[in-house]
């Protein structure tokens, strides 16, 4: 587990960092969507800083609702990709990598969860 979290904490720092800092790196057209790239980038900063703060975690209640937060978003945004798809704009690696992330949250909710059963 602690792997997942240490990648998902550079990634989400990373993205966010660039849709924090950079914007127009990524969108150079409008002021609004430069805005709400800073917004969302925001967003990925703090998720990555809950995947940090988890790291020190070892009990399963004590990490399930990070763990509950993160399969949202991941999962999440992965739908949100597919929803796009109908618009012709979705970004394969964006979907893939959330994609990803939402299903090593899921097994690792999913774990946890067993384990507080026994």
């Amino acid at each position: 587990m602690r792997i997942i979290l240490i990648l998902n904490t550079f990634f989400e720092i990373a993205i966010g960092c660039l849709m924090f800092f950079f914007p127009t790196l990524l969108l150079k057209d409008s002021n609004l969507a430069i805005s709400l790239l800073r917004v969302i980038g925001s967003g990925a900063l703090a998720l990555g800083t809950l995947s940090f703060l988890m790291l020190g975690l070892s009990k399963p209640k004590e990490l399930k609702p990070g763990l509950i937060t993160l399969c949202s978003f991941h999962s999440l945004v992965a739908i949100s990709q597919v929803i796009n798809l109908s618009n012709n704009i979705i970004s394969i690696v964006v979907f893939l990598v959330h994609s990803l992330f939402a299903v090593l949250f899921i097994s690792l909710l999913w774990n946890h969860h067993k384990s507080e059963q026994k």
